[in-house]
């Protein structure tokens, strides 16, 4: 039997199809570049970003109490590694506070403390979806045998990032509920991270921006401004303390509602940077005098697709 080379095919209307010269491999197939001209490729790997749907409104929360976050023996006053308010008052306990929200405010350590993920109630980057017009918790009930009656309880940290899908920065109102003691070790924050550029895979820096706090021994009420630059996510943190209630009892609220005025309308919860935020490693931390988010978003880019 003669063996015949095809080195064209014809389609209907009659224009020559080039076939490649060479075989591909194992599990490619003939593409068209749209020109006439076909050759093999490797299939594209099924896509495992997430899309963003005002459907879901998600966030990440971390807190940190071995019993009494700042008993003897355990944290001590210090924190990771110098004086830490609760209430995000200053870059110290900014830095300290992202660095436990990450789940180790020690993270270039080997035997040091983690400050985080601590007590049989503890939780570290976990993830909770809203239903309806809330998420998070409201007087989250903790034990705690030390039983310290003052403003060294424990704390939480919530982040949720908020993504601007419009061209224009768009300004809107959130509003949080949260537990605290004081203005300083007993305090609340609301806190905005915003990258120095829209683009993930192109985010150097960023900055921070205390935009709410709560002091009063109770439940707080805070409505804070957020600015969400266009086409960008910010990162929204709440934190609270686990305020005390009666023996061996401590309160934490830790929650945002109003959803349905904060989001839609060009804003939605960012979900690739959700799943990034409750997996993703910031490799290559020097000392724990350091918090980089911004290298959140490469690594958003590189897991999930950049935009």
């Amino acid at each position: 039997m003669s063996k015949i080379i095809v080195d064209q095919i014809q389609k209907s209307g009659g224009t020559a199809l080039s076939l490649p010269s060479t075989d591909g491999t194992g599990g490619q197939f003939l593409g068209t570049d749209g020109a006439g001209n076909l050759s093999f490729a490797s299939p594209s790997p099924p896509s495992h970003a997430p899309e963003d749907t005002p459907d879901i409104i998600g966030s990440v929360i971390t807190n940190s109490a071995r019993q009494n976050v700042y008993s003897t023996g355990e944290w001590s006053s210090s924190g990771p590694w110098t004086t830490y308010y609760h209430s995000w008052q200053d870059a110290n306990s900014i830095t300290q506070g992202f660095n436990m929200f990450m789940g180790d405010g020690y993270p270039n350590g080997s035997s040091q403390p983690f400050y985080v993920n601590d007590g049989e109630n503890a939780m570290t980057r976990v993830k909770e979806y809203a239903h309806g017009r809330r998420i998070g918790s409201n007087r989250k009930d903790y034990y705690y045998y030390d039983n310290i009656t003052t403003n060294y309880s424990g704390v939480s940290w919530r982040c949720i990032p908020i993504r601007n899908t419009t061209a224009s920065p768009i300004t809107r109102t959130f509003n949080a509920y949260l537990s605290a003691v004081d203005s300083a070790y007993g305090g609340g924050a609301v806190v905005q991270y915003t990258p120095n550029t829209g683009i993930y895979s192109t985010t150097t820096g960023g900055t921070w921006n205390k935009i709410g706090s709560a002091n009063s021994n109770t439940e707080n009420l805070v409505s804070s401004s957020v600015v969400v630059p266009a086409e960008t996510t910010i990162l929204l943190f709440l934190c609270s303390v686990h305020r005390y209630e009666t023996t061996y009892r401590f309160k934490d609220t830790n929650s945002i509602y109003n959803l349905h005025t904060s989001f839609g309308t060009g804003l939605v919860c960012d979900l690739r940077m959700l799943e990034t935020l409750a997996t993703a490693r910031i490799a290559n931390e020097s000392t724990q005098t350091i918090a980089e988010p911004h290298k959140l978003y490469p690594a958003c880019a590189s897991i999930y697709g950049d935009r």
